[in-house]
């Protein structure tokens, strides 16, 4: 029997000719990726209710925190400088989830602002805007490309990323203007950009593992190395 995979929604508004709506959403790319490893995708629509969340929790195997919109910069102590269309709704419904599955023990996969939601729940901070905030910084933010290679990382020996990549040094995509500025405690770097901004990082004991690209859409493009991320999600689903 497949396991589960929660992958979190994120609220939106929807419009067509005649109304607007709130309804959650995700990159079908996730869902895809996610059978391809061997599991089943559950959309988890966002919800504040603390009972829904835990029994949520309790009947999926792992948790996959996606892509999506800049998170509240109140919730690492900023004034907002430079986040867009920040919904902290949403943030405290993933910050929930996040939470429930460390108390279960279900492992995590967080991809871009999950990895960034990851980073803030361990206490870390973010750049705003990396390229505003830091002049040494790529550019990151090459939001036309997202089944195009941008960047390399170098990957740290000994990390569980390493041990699924079986190498030191892959390509990526990048589709973000925020990243990791302080790391949360806890945490452990497993990946950097040529500039040196952090692209991945994990907590072992927890089975958390987070990266700063966009492995979903290299997957479904037919990218090996992005596959093996999930792949180790769904083992670590079975240790």
């Amino acid at each position: 029997m497949r396991k589960i995979v929660a992958v979190l929604g994120y609220g939106i508004k929807l419009k067509d000719s005649a109304f607007s709506y709130p309804a959650d959403t995700i990159n079908a790319g996730y869902a895809t990726a996610v059978i391809k490893a061997g599991a089943l995708p559950f959309l988890v629509p966002s919800t504040l209710d603390d009972d829904v969340i835990e029994n949520t929790v309790r009947r999926v195997d792992a948790l996959l925190i996606p892509g999506g919109k800049d998170i509240c910069p109140c919730l690492y102590g900023e004034e907002n400088t430079y986040s867009e269309d920040t919904n902290l709704k949403a943030d405290t419904f993933q910050l929930k989830m996040i939470e429930a599955a460390i108390k279960e023990g279900k492992p995590i996969l967080g991809i871009c602002r999950g990895l960034q939601l990851l980073n803030v729940y361990f206490g870390g901070t973010l750049y705003q805007d990396i390229n505003k905030e830091n002049n040494n910084a790529l550019n990151h933010a090459d939001l036309g490309r997202p089944e195009e290679y941008v960047h390399t990382v170098i990957i740290k020996e000994g990390s569980l990323l390493h041990s699924a990549m079986g190498k030191r040094e892959i390509k990526v995509n990048s589709l973000h203007h925020q990243g990791i500025k302080k790391l949360g405690p806890s945490l452990s770097i497993t990946a950097q950009s040529p500039d040196g901004l952090i692209e991945a990082i994990e907590d072992k004991i927890r089975k958390i593992i987070a990266v700063q690209w966009h492995p979903e859409a290299l997957a479904i493009a037919g990218d090996e190395d992005a596959m093996k991320i999930f792949h180790l999600l769904t083992s670590l689903m079975e240790s």
